[in-house]
C-alpha cells in the first residue's frame, strides 16, 4: 500500500533477474520515483492489483506466468487497464513487438538496454 503522504510516482519492476532489477530500482530511486519489484509474472498481477502502480516495467520471460499473459490479463481489468507498460526483453524479433503492442503494452525496449533511454520513456508516461 502507498503510504498517504508519499506522492511519488510509484513504477512496478516486474523481472526475475537481480542484476537488472537493483540497476532499475537504483537509477529510478534516483529520479524521485517509489519503486517496487515482482520477481515472477503472477506476482507482478497480484503486487499491480493491491498496490496499483503508476507504470509497470514487464520483462516477458518471467516464471509462472509469461509477461504476454500477464499484459494481457492487466489490460482486460478496467481497474488496471490504464496502468502503462514498458515491456523490457531480449525478444527482439518483429514478431514479439508487435505481440506486445497488441496485447496493449504502451512501449517496448529490447535488452540489452541504455538505462538513459528506459528512463527517458518511463518519464514521458509519468511526467
Amino acid at each position: 500500500m502507498r503510504p498517504v503522504s508519499d506522492n511519488r510516482k510509484f513504477v512496478l519492476i516486474a523481472e526475475d533477474e537481480r542484476d537488472v532489477v537493483r540497476l532499475l530500482a537504483l537509477h529510478l530511486q534516483l529520479q524521485g520515483y517509489r519503486v517496487g519489484h515482482a520477481p515472477d509474472g503472477l506476482a507482478a498481477v497480484n503486487d499491480t492489483f493491491e498496490s496499483k502502480p503508476d507504470l509497470i516495467v514487464l520483462d516477458l520471460m518471467l516464471p509462472k506466468l509469461h509477461g504476454f499473459e500477464v499484459c494481457r490479463m492487466l489490460k482486460a481489468s478496467p481497474t488496471a487497464r490504464h496502468i502503462p507498460i514498458i515491456m523490457i526483453t531480449a525478444m527482439a524479433s518483429t514478431e514479439s513487438k508487435l505481440k506486445g503492442f497488441g496485447l496493449g503494452a504502451d512501449d517496448y525496449v529490447t535488452k540489452p538496454f541504455e538505462i538513459g533511454e528506459l528512463l527517458a520513456r518511463i518519464k514521458q508516461r509519468l511526467g
